[in-house]
């Protein structure tokens, strides 16, 4: 009996406690369209989505996150390779040219770090301006046959302030798999005929 109660009270306050965790009025949720992830309620949200790409922009100050992540199904590594292509190469080239433009001499290098519980390749730019380095990481993984992108912009001083919101986007990023093709049911044969 003992046992019995000791098990109810566990499990009881277990879901006490789960029950506040989801309800942190400092906490929204995004969820929308198979893409997920939870994020602070101070910071200001913005979905530019379109009928191509889910395009999520995060800011507070001078620091922005994008989560961005075309609708696109990628089945084979061809396609894969195209994404990475068209969504991370080109996004971090567009940025390093538009430092270079500000007359700026940015430096890139290659980094990882973790999206959804996985390994995300990435790139980091950096440059000086005023005397302050800053610049934009950003990083990429295939999750659930989707291609998801991540990239923080900001000072190097705020980037790393705003790590522990970093963390929480990227640790609860969630896309959903693909619809399953629901299978044809196959008329049966007529009993009787050979």
């Amino acid at each position: 009996m003992r046992l019995l109660r000791t098990l109810i009270f566990a499990t009881a306050s277990l879901l006490l406690v789960v029950g506040a965790l989801a309800q942190n009025p400092n906490i929204k949720h995004f969820d929308k369209d198979g893409l997920s992830f939870d994020y602070p309620a101070n910071w200001q949200f913005s979905d530019q989505s379109t009928g191509q790409m889910q395009f999520i922009e995060l800011a507070q100050g001078d620091v922005v996150i994008r989560v961005r992540s075309p609708r696109e199904w990628l089945k084979t590594p061809e396609k894969e390779a195209h994404a990475k292509k068209l969504i991370q190469d080109q996004y971090v080239d567009a940025f390093v040219t538009s430092v270079e433009q500000a007359g700026m001499h940015p430096k890139r290098s290659t980094v990882t770090t973790q999206i959804a519980g996985a390994d995300a390749d990435g790139a980091r730019v950096r440059a000086v301006l005023d005397g302050a380095v800053g610049g934009m990481d950003s990083y990429y993984r295939i999750i659930s046959d989707r291609f998801a992108q991540m990239s923080i912009l900001g000072s190097e001083k705020d980037i790393t302030k705003t790590a522990p919101v970093w963390d929480m986007i990227q640790k609860s990023l969630k896309i959903e798999p693909p619809p399953q093709p629901q299978p044809t049911p196959q008329p049966s044969p007529a009993k009787g005929k050979p």
